[in-house]
């Protein structure tokens, strides 16, 4: 084997882009002017042209050049919502990287839409503790076997590693994601994740053992404070390239975006690195590796890249005077990490040639009006619960209707409702790209009574963390034509006080335990993510009724002049006084 030496690497890396292909309209501060102004951030053509020109100027002074992905494309725009993961296989491959980490949400569809995107890309996804080796061969769309997928080898119990040359030295790079990827993502059945540190531990050793070398990077989806774990306890990393966490490290004060402390937190001679999300930021990174693969130095900075335009708010509908244009020019121009750059023109006409057009449609297409806000939040407040996500699964029952089906009500959780919605004009594009962002499929499914009161109550447990760690509070349940009473201070099982269901005569009926109900759901929650545990054992699987999340609400909201949260909507949720006296949130 040849022996190792010290080596020089030149690393770009960007993370958990979402689909955000073009610049993000961002709010800035800018010392000298009262209040704060807009920016086009970052996108994919200027993503382009910083890492061409970061490779040009760090060809001389390094032993190798790598631009890493770590994970999420999936997801976040309209791009997605039209185009699935195609969209993002013809502009990743425009970037060129030389490897991209799997992320929990290139899963949100199972296994099919990531087998379609590995026929599609022409750079190798990483994906080292995801065991594929027992997925079925009967499968239309199987990820096993494609040629760009570097899987879980379970026979050696490590990730499968890409070698990249470095004149004489070798630089390994593997990838790990979350080892509970089922339960926030949805992962065939027949292909599970296993433990992402041990995985970790032992491709490390392997690495050492076969192929010579202690240059070895990670390209992780685990998270921010995950990967600063390993870097803590495990040996052997040289570099974590990470993703999930969408944490932007360094000091951004200077354009009022916060301090998330030094770019680079080098922990027991592995460097950890993230880069922000979105396609805002740009993490560019110098390092030197010793023999033994530990981090002897390292300089760099996470960039914003922006362009020309400046405004004062975030339509682009009033721009800036005269004089705060200079102003903001000249302050931002000397800013150490904000980068100013032109994009990639080839970019930039792939995006508007062949997917941009569909986008510009749904932008114009008014769907209803709203006569007053229309708040979202979580988890219910003192001022009660989400004005939207009521009317989200009223959409639910209505495709579902619409299409035949035989529906006594729908749940939805209110984490897949990410934005309050405006006075004035809602357009498709609104709907699809902010409001309901994720393309997840609705289901129809066949629970109990029992099995409802179940899900209900594990889902808000698992919300406000009532006798249980959560995932996190977007698991709340929403409901339309079903209405409940929980009660934290229950005995675990009997928190679900009252739950009642609405005929289509508008009867309201209390469910029976023991009799079966047909519901509509998102795959996501019809699967038992997040607290609806109950829901994984139905007696028959739930089966797609060939309408997105999005779709569902677009047809429903089209249906009204006018959309508003009603008095009846509203009463979904029926808070009891110790959960509002408990402040839940």
């Amino acid at each position: 084997m040849p022996t190792v030496t010290p080596i020089t690497l030149a690393i770009a890396h960007i993370n958990d882009t979402h689909s955000h292909f073009e610049p993000t309209p961002m709010s800035l501060a800018v010392q000298g002017l009262d209040e704060r102004i807009y920016a086009n951030v970052g996108g994919f053509a200027r993503i382009s042209s910083v890492v061409k020109s970061f490779r040009q100027e760090t060809q001389a002074d390094t032993d190798g050049f790598l631009f890493l992905h770590a994970g999420d494309c999936f997801q976040g725009t309209l791009y997605y919502s039209l185009f699935k993961g195609e969209a993002n296989a013809t502009m990743l491959n425009l970037l060129n990287p030389d490897a991209m980490a799997l992320g929990n949400h290139e899963l949100d569809l199972g296994n099919s839409a990531v087998s379609r995107f590995l026929d599609q890309i022409e750079f190798p996804l990483l994906a080292g503790n995801w065991d594929v080796s027992n997925e079925s061969d009967r499968k239309r769309f199987p990820v096993k076997g494609k040629k760009q997928l570097l899987p879980y080898d379970p026979d050696k119990q490590i990730a499968n590693v890409l070698l990249k040359k470095m004149d004489d030295q070798t630089v390994a790079i593997f990838s790990v994601a979350l080892d509970k990827m089922a339960d926030i993502a949805m992962p065939d059945a027949d292909t599970p994740f296993v433990n992402a540190k041990q995985t970790i531990i032992n491709t490390v050793s392997y690495i050492k053992r076969e192929f010579g070398t202690h240059h070895i990077i990670l390209l992780s989806h685990l998270g921010y404070e995950p990967d600063l774990k390993v870097a803590e306890e495990v040996e052997g990393v040289s570099v974590i390239v990470g993703g999930h966490s969408h944490v932007l490290q360094g000091d951004f004060t200077n354009v009022g975006l916060g301090d998330m402390g030094p770019y680079g937190r080098l922990i027991n001679d592995t460097l950890v690195v993230q880069a922000g999300c979105h396609s805002f930021a740009l993490g560019k990174l110098i390092v030197t590796l010793d023999e033994q693969g530990k981090v002897s130095a390292y300089s760099g900075s996470n960039y914003l890249m922006l362009g020309r335009s400046l405004a004062m708010d975030a339509s682009w509908d009033q721009s800036l005077p005269e004089e705060a244009f200079k102003t903001a020019k000249e302050y931002l121009a000397q800013q150490p990490n904000v980068l100013h750059c032109r994009g990639d023109e080839s970019i930039k006409q792939v995006l508007n040639a062949r997917y941009k057009p569909a986008v510009e449609k749904l932008k114009s297409d008014v769907v209803t009006l709203l006569p007053a806000r229309l708040r979202h939040l979580r988890v219910p407040d003192e001022k009660g619960g989400s004005e939207i996500a009521p009317l989200v699964c009223e959409g639910l029952l209505f495709a579902a209707r619409q299409r035949g089906h035989l529906v006594d009500f729908a749940i939805h959780n209110a984490g897949g409702v990410r934005v309050s919605l405006e006075q004035g004009k809602l357009t498709a594009a609104e709907i699809a790209g902010r409001l309901l962002p994720f393309a997840i499929d609705l289901m129809l499914y066949k629970p109990t009574g029992l099995q409802v009161m179940q899900a209900l109550e594990g889902a808000i447990d698992n919300a406000i963390n009532n006798g249980t760690e959560g995932t996190g509070d977007g698991s709340f349940p929403y409901t339309a034509g079903l209405k409940y009473i929980y009660q934290c201070e229950m005995p675990k099982g009997e928190r679900i006080t009252t739950l009642q269901y609405q005929r289509l005569d508008g009867e309201w009926l209390n469910i029976e335990r023991d009799s079966t109900y047909t519901a509509v759901s998102s795959a996501y929650t019809s699967q038992g993510k997040e607290g609806y545990d109950s829901l994984k054992h139905l007696k028959e699987p739930p089966r797609s009724i060939d309408v997105t999340l999005s779709e569902s609400f677009i047809e429903f909201a089209r249906t009204k002049e006018t959309l508003s949260a009603t008095s009846m909507v509203l009463a979904n949720y029926v808070p009891c006084p110790e959960c509002k006296s408990d402040g839940i949130d």
